[in-house]
């Protein structure tokens, strides 16, 4: 991960890192989906086929299904920890156009 000076990020340093946070989740999701593909390959394989090496071809499927969720777990949480990272060295930092003002609070005094 980038180190920057607190100081020096500005919106356009938080909109990154927010669309970042939205392209992991993305990311996960079209991983998770390609691993459904992978098993659904594999079972018909496997099912409707009774040849011995297009067996062998869905226990691959499936084999690399079972390894690409597990990449795409690894690869999420990691994603995810280096934004909560960055989120809590830069807390002080966050700018002050995206802080939320309660209005009715102000209208009150």
């Amino acid at each position: 991960m980038h180190r920057y000076p607190a100081t020096k990020l500005v919106l356009r340093d938080w909109l990154a890192a927010d669309r970042t946070a939205a392209g992991n989740r993305r990311t996960f999701y079209s991983y998770l989906r390609t691993t459904l593909d992978f098993n659904i390959a594999g079972l018909v394989l496997i099912r409707f086929y009774g040849y011995g090496w297009i067996i062998v071809l869905g226990v691959c499927f499936l084999a690399a299904s079972v390894f690409l969720a597990a990449y795409a777990v690894h690869r999420f949480f990691t994603v995810r920890r280096h934004y909560f990272q960055f989120q809590r060295e830069f807390a002080n930092a966050f700018p002050a156009c995206l802080v939320r003002v309660d209005h009715s609070v102000q209208a009150q005094k």
